[in-house]
């Protein structure tokens, strides 16, 4: 009885991993990246090198909270997509209530703290299909992956795709492009503010137990009627896999407003 209940927790842990495994690790990563690109941002343009960037940003990622609050029905209280002029500082927020008996508001906790980084890349993606289409068109490379198979070079790949997508939007007939210069602009905006707030991750973590709780709940009645279950999980994998590879988009223009903020400062740094 023991070794069935250790066997089922391990069981549970593994796949609330993944289910919520690549979102948390696209917003770590993302966190890591904003903070230090904030860094050298308001060393070299104090607080305006953030709010440069803030009109286009914080609107989009508020608006990943407020979609996911009504996907899931929470009650949304007040909410403001965006104020550069606020005295508190706080640049955007959603407040949402919910009912701690249901199941599916309290799962969604953590679908609506992870929410900027859906809204994020859906915005980056969009506007690739808007003013780069061309290069759109090798997103659907990432449709060619095969998660569903066991496959330990399946990063790889997703790196490997993402490399061909980002040599097909600097390619030297979109830099001699003004279509090409709005929608950097515009990305370096949005990517720099999908990163999750401590709020963010707080709301998620009540979610991730109470996905976690459900996960166990099911895998012992599983056990106890004999159900074999894994398939169900190894679409949610499947899926996992594919927001991984549609989020490098993120990353990569996050990396990409780092390098350039590390570069200005230390280049006004030799000038000065």
């Amino acid at each position: 009885m023991e070794d069935n209940f250790i066997t089922i927790l391990q069981l549970s842990l593994f796949e609330t991993f993944c289910v919520t495994g690549s979102l948390i690790l696209v917003g770590i990563v993302l966190g890591v990246i904003e903070n230090r690109a904030n860094f050298y941002t308001q060393r070299v343009l104090g607080i305006k090198g953030v709010l440069a960037t803030a009109w286009i940003g914080i609107p989009i990622h508020e608006l990943g909270h407020l979609l996911m609050c009504y996907l899931f029905r929470h009650k949304v209280g007040k909410f403001k997509l965006v104020d550069l002029k606020a005295a508190d500082g706080v640049l955007g927020y959603v407040s949402h209530e919910w009912d701690g008996k249901s199941l599916c508001q309290s799962i969604g906790n953590f679908f609506i703290g992870m929410g900027p980084i859906f809204s994020g890349t859906a915005a980056l993606i969009l506007g690739m299909y808007i003013f780069l289409p061309d290069s759109s068109a090798t997103l659907a490379n990432y449709l060619s992956l095969n998660p569903g198979t066991a496959d330990p070079d399946q990063f790889t790949k997703i790196l490997t795709l993402t490399l061909e997508l980002f040599k097909s939007i600097f390619s030297a007939g979109n830099l001699t492009s003004a279509r090409f210069w709005i929608y950097f602009a515009l990305a370096i905006g949005i990517s720099s503010h999908i990163a999750l707030s401590w709020e963010d991750l707080k709301g998620a973590g009540r979610g991730m137990l109470t996905i976690f709780g459900f996960i166990l709940i099911v895998n012992a009645d599983a056990l106890i009627l004999n159900l074999d279950i894994s398939g169900f999980f190894r679409d949610i994998l499947v899926l996992n896999v594919y927001l991984l590879a549609f989020s490098m988009i993120s990353i990569v223009f996050s990396l990409i407003r780092l390098v350039l903020s590390v570069f200005a400062y230390f280049l006004i740094k030799m000038v000065l």
